[in-house]
C-alpha cells in the first residue's frame, strides 16, 4: 500500500518550486491528515497496477472526478468496473453512442451530470483510440513520458480531450498516472494545480495567499477542506 502521508513526493521530498510552493508545503505539512491515502490507489478487481486496462480506468475516472467527494467517487468507480468492465474499454467507447451509456454510468453514481458526462466519457475513449490506438501508455510514449509535453498537448486538444484537458484535471491525471499507475512520467511531481476560491479562503486562514499548489499537495488539501481526512 502506498501512503502519500503529508503530501510528500514519490521520493519523500518536497517538490522543487518557487517560494509560493515552498511556503504552502512548509505550513500545510503540519495541518494535513497524517494518514491520508490517495482514494485512487486501491485497485479495481481483475487487473494489474500499471496495465493498459488500469491506465484507461484511471484516465476515464479522473476525467469525471472533479468536484466529487473523492473517497465515495473512487469506491463507486471500482464497483462499476467490477460490474461493467466494458464501460472502461476505449475501443468499445470509440464506437458507442453516448445515449447508450447514460444508464450504465448512472449506476453507482459514477456520473451525475447526464447526459453530458456520458458524452464526455465516450469522447475520451474515442480520443485514446484516435490518438494512440486505445493505449494510454502509447499516448505517453508519443510525448516521451514528459509532463510538460503532455500538458502542452492537452492544452492544444481541449475538444479532443474534454474536461481531462482542464487546468485542474490535467495535472491531477498525469500525477495519478505517475503515482497510482506507476508510469515514469518525467516532471509529473512538479506540476501545479490552480485552486478553487473556497480552497483559497481556507489557505488565507493560515496566512497563505496562493493561486496554485503542487499537484501532490492538492489531494490531501482537498480532503482536509472537505473533512474527509479528519
Amino acid at each position: 500500500m502506498v501512503w502519500l502521508g503529508r503530501a510528500t513526493r514519490m521520493d519523500g521530498q518536497m517538490p522543487p518550486g518557487n517560494d509560493e510552493d515552498q511556503t504552502a508545503w512548509s505550513v500545510l505539512q503540519t495541518r494535513l491528515p497524517p494518514d491520508y491515502q490517495d482514494p485512487a490507489w486501491p485497485m479495481p478487481v481483475g487487473i494489474e497496477r500499471g496495465s493498459e486496462p488500469h491506465l484507461a480506468y484511471l484516465t476515464l475516472v479522473y476525467t469525471l472526478s472533479g468536484g466529487r467527494e473523492q473517497l465515495s467517487y473512487w469506491e463507486a468507480a471500482r464497483r462499476r468496473f467490477a460490474a461493467d468492465r466494458q464501460l472502461f474499454e476505449p475501443r468499445f467507447l470509440a464506437y458507442a453512442r453516448p445515449d447508450t451509456l447514460v444508464e450504465r454510468l448512472r449506476e453507482d453514481g459514477l456520473a451525475r451530470k447526464l447526459p453530458s458526462e456520458a458524452t464526455t466519457w465516450q469522447r475520451i475513449g474515442r480520443a485514446l483510440v484516435m490518438r494512440a490506438r486505445g493505449s494510454v501508455s502509447t499516448l505517453l510514449a508519443h510525448h516521451r513520458y514528459d509532463a510538460g509535453r503532455l500538458m502542452a498537448m492537452l492544452e492544444d486538444s481541449e475538444t479532443t480531450f474534454p474536461v481531462l484537458s482542464g487546468p485542474q484535471t490535467a495535472p491531477r491525471w498525469l500525477y495519478g498516472l505517475a503515482t497510482v499507475g506507476q508510469q515514469p512520467i518525467d516532471g509529473a511531481a512538479q506540476l501545479r494545480v490552480p485552486i478553487s476560491p473556497s480552497m483559497a479562503r481556507l489557505l488565507r486562514q493560515l496566512d497563505i495567499v496562493v493561486q496554485h499548489v503542487p499537484v501532490a499537495l492538492f489531494g490531501p488539501l482537498a480532503a482536509w477542506e472537505s473533512g474527509e481526512g479528519t
